[in-house]
């Protein structure tokens, strides 16, 4: 039997820092039924644009994130916490890649938690 090993694939918290830091990504989305496309950006976090004009539906900042939960296949529950009320509103979306939406999400927010972490930014400042 021959056994073939894998090198596991891995981004470093620096290379996934300045990736996310420097992008925006936008997946196509359903929100209530209509069309649209839901924006990661390093300085605004998310956002909801619907039409043709693509005027932003909401927007929050990575930080009011306090949860998420999907089906697994194509939906997805954002929970975020309003600045002025702290009250909880939750963003009902429908996304065929959502795989890859969640995979980007958790980029951005592990690249925005180093961002914070005092260790992280020496090690950078040191590169």
């Amino acid at each position: 039997m021959i056994m073939h090993h894998r090198k596991k694939e891995t981004t470093s918290p620096q290379k996934l820092f300045f990736y996310c830091s420097k992008i925006r990504k936008t997946f196509a989305v359903s929100h209530h039924g209509k069309s649209g496309g839901l924006t990661l950006d390093w300085q605004t976090g998310f956002s909801l644009a619907e039409g043709a004009d693509s005027a932003i539906v909401w927007q929050y900042k990575f930080s009011q994130l306090r949860g998420s939960s999907d089906d697994g296949k194509s939906k997805l529950k954002l929970h975020f916490q309003d600045h002025e009320t702290r009250a909880i509103e939750t963003k009902e979306l429908e996304c065929q890649v959502l795989q890859s939406l969640l995979f980007c999400m958790h980029a951005f927010l592990t690249a925005k938690v180093a961002s914070v972490d005092p260790a992280f930014l020496s090690s950078i400042q040191q590169t």
